[in-house]
């Protein structure tokens, strides 16, 4: 099985453990509109992988973790000629306006990366959950850490 195999694989495997949907929040002037129209253009089908990059508290900058995986992943994608969604997710705390903000900025850091690391523009999606779309439901430091990422699917 090749690198890229059992990538997909494996990428699967989490893709499937993290409750995966289909909404989508389209970026306006007012970070609570909710576009239903735009769900469609965020499908499921055909996904290929699914990365995560974690974020400190109130923070969009990406670590050296996350940017050696985005690295990794940018020389996936242009190889296979791969598209992306990149999806902003925050922790509970904080207004539902600001968090959408927020995981728009952390949709935004990991696209601008992968675009640095030779991935076209026109093959990255950006979305923001904000704290709508949790993979830990706990009230704590714990639970908080694993909701503050961004999702990179490809496919």
């Amino acid at each position: 099985m090749t690198l890229f195999q059992e990538f997909l694989v494996l990428a699967a495997i989490i893709c499937s453990f993290s409750g995966c949907t289909s909404t989508s929040i389209e970026s306006t002037g007012d970070a609570t509109v909710i576009s239903a129209d735009a769900a469609s253009s965020y499908s499921e089908a055909g996904m290929a992988s699914a990365t995560i990059v974690s974020f400190s508290y109130d923070n969009y900058n990406i670590d050296a973790m996350g940017s050696k995986k985005i690295r990794e992943l940018a020389n996936i994608i242009k190889s296979n000629e791969l598209s992306v969604r990149v999806e902003g997710h925050c922790d509970e705390r904080g207004t539902r306006e600001y968090n959408l903000a927020l995981g728009e900025k952390r949709a935004n850091s990991v696209a601008e990366l992968l675009i640095i690391n030779g991935v076209s523009r026109a093959q990255i999606n950006t979305v923001s959950y904000g704290e709508e779309k949790p993979t830990s439901q706990g009230s704590n430091e714990s639970s908080w850490s694993e909701n503050r990422r961004a999702v990179i699917k490809t496919f």
